[in-house]
């Protein structure tokens, strides 16, 4: 199985309470491709302009990711984010954007991608992202996820581009955003009103809720003591979801439900570290481990 990632590939510049890093390889594509590669074949569509650094390209080989749709754009500059944490690492300040290559580049597939067997769609354009999964020759899957900039610009756009995918990822203070409400489970409602098959609403440490036509399901975040940085986490979960769908026979309510647990899990990791760090010693039989302790801690039997 082969699952297509597109999105941003970044550097970015995170400050928390108790520490500062620059020049950090970052991006909504970047977690996700590494939280994907642990669970199918994973193939990379994203831009950088001449300026990124070819140490960053490196962390990407080895890890089960096809980088031949990583391009470089001659004569662009490469994405850049910085963002200051608080002690409630659930709320950040976004102290600059710089949009660089991903302004104006316009991705295509590589030749061959359009028989790719999944989607998912990270943050970006949404016109592109409905174009990106038109281009593929019937997914199996296919999920799309935004951040305020492209609601703010083109949030119509974006309705209708969650009615072409089967699934939507979406946060919490976003999807209240997008639906007009300050409800979670009425925002799930609203957006399944667009011809979604599936809701998750990321919840930050609190977990993720999926909603579908016939199903509610509720997943806590793995309990951590220690949160270095929260960057990326959301896209960690996405791919850690659309890989293991990727990876199982069959689609069915009960695999969603083990995807969201994997995706929570795989999210629980991304935040140990800054950057993609901790996602690039993370090994399948850690993730396993962690999967079991995620399951016997929401395990409860019922009396009578």
């Amino acid at each position: 199985m082969t699952l297509l990632v597109s999105g941003w590939v970044a550097i970015d510049d995170i400050e928390t309470p108790f520490e500062k890093r620059d020049g950090l390889l970052g991006g909504s594509a970047t977690p996700a491709a590494m939280g994907a590669a642990l669970f199918t074949d994973v193939r990379l569509l994203a831009a950088v302009g001449e300026d990124f650094p070819d140490k960053s390209r490196k962390l990407f080989e080895g890890k089960n990711i096809d980088l031949d749709g990583l391009v470089v754009v001659p004569g662009a500059k490469t994405s850049r984010w910085g963002g200051r944490y608080h002690y409630d690492m659930n709320t950040r300040d976004t102290l600059f954007t710089e949009l660089g290559v991903n302004a104006d580049w316009q991705p295509s597939l590589p030749k061959g991608w359009e028989a790719t067997d999944s989607i998912f769609c990270a943050a970006g354009d949404p016109v592109v992202q409905r174009a990106l999964i038109g281009g593929l020759e019937g997914p199996r899957a296919s999920m799309v996820d935004t951040i305020k900039l492209y609601i703010d610009a083109a949030g119509e756009e974006f309705r209708t581009t969650i009615g072409a995918a089967d699934f939507v990822a979406i946060n919490d203070s976003e999807a209240r955003m997008l639906a007009g409400t300050a409800s979670i489970a009425k925002a799930s409602s609203v957006l399944l009103e667009t011809g979604t098959k599936g809701v998750v609403i990321k919840l930050g440490e609190y977990g993720a809720a999926y909603r579908s036509g016939d199903d509610y399901f509720v997943a806590p975040g793995y309990p951590l003591e220690d949160v270095i940085d929260p960057t990326g986490a959301g896209d960690a979960f996405a791919g850690g979801f659309m890989g293991f769908l990727d990876s199982v026979a069959e689609i069915t309510p009960a695999a969603i439900r083990r995807a969201i647990v994997y995706g929570s899990t795989v999210a629980s990791f991304q935040v140990e570290d800054f950057g993609p760090a901790r996602l690039l010693t993370l090994t399948r039989d850690e993730v396993e481990a962690r999967y079991r302790q995620f399951r016997s801690l929401t395990h409860f039997e019922v009396d009578g």
